[in-house]
This record gives C-alpha cells, sequence and structure tokens, in this order.
C-alpha cells in the first residue's frame, strides 16, 4: 500500500511565505509567485509539515485532532501529499 512506503517519509513545505486567517492558509510559491488558498485540513497538514515529524506522526496528530476514519484518513493524506507536491509546496525526504 502507499500509504506503509509513505509513512516513514519526513514532509518539507517550500514556499515563499504564508499567512493564516483563522484555521484557512493562503501560501505564494517562490517558484513561480502562485497564489494557493488551503482550508484548516490542508493547513493543519502544513502546519505540522516542519521537516522533523514523519507522515505517520502527522497522521496521528489529525487522528487525536479529528474525529476520523483512520483508512479513510490515510486516502486523504495520499491525496493531499499529492496535491501539495504538484505545487512544488512539499517535497518527502
Amino acid at each position: 500500500m502507499i500509504f506503509e512506503w509513505l509513512k516513514k517519509k519526513i514532509p518539507v513545505c517550500s514556499y515563499l511565505k504564508k499567512r493564516s486567517n483563522s484555521d484557512d492558509i493562503l501560501i505564494v510559491c517562490a517558484n513561480n509567485l502562485s497564489i494557493y488558498y488551503f482550508n484548516s485540513t490542508a493547513s493543519f497538514f502544513i502546519n505540522e509539515a516542519d521537516g522533523e515529524k514523519t507522515i505517520e506522526d502527522i497522521e496521528q496528530k489529525f487522528l487525536e485532532e479529528y474525529d476520523v476514519d483512520k483508512s479513510e484518513l490515510e486516502k486523504d493524506l495520499i491525496d493531499m501529499i499529492r496535491d501539495l507536491q504538484w505545487k512544488q509546496i512539499l517535497i518527502l525526504e
């Protein structure tokens, strides 16, 4: 399964500027000055992706914070990671 491979990876965010507005977040990317607006769930992930926590650590934080099914969360995390990688906001180490 993809999540088994991902869970020990460390996500590192790369952006020029980040601004939070309550639970939502606005990010400006350095590569092309694209602007992205993310909801509270993506904001939670981006804020936790500090270059030290693994995907598994962040998954645990989500499970503590939100009432969500673990297998559904893992699918959502995979989709979110792919989206952030596509937008060149996130790399995995």
